[in-house]
């Protein structure tokens, strides 16, 4: 793959063929798009500086007694 976010027709094709997917070449051009749009957000979220936050484990308040 190139550059987080940069997928190629290949890079798609390749994917397609490891998950043992059949595409059609429309199909292939929207997952190019919409992979390189999940890879560009993740690139960002790798860029927020978390630093002295604490991992949240679970949100609902709710603890297990067993």
């Amino acid at each position: 793959m190139n550059q987080m976010g940069k997928l190629t027709k290949e890079d798609v094709l390749k994917l397609a063929k490891l998950s043992k997917l059949k595409l059609t070449d429309l199909e292939v051009a929207e997952f190019q798009k919409e992979i390189s749009e999940l890879l560009n957000y993740v690139e960002m979220l790798s860029a927020v500086d978390v630093r002295g936050l604490e991992p949240t484990y679970q949100v609902t308040g709710l603890s297990n007694v067993t």
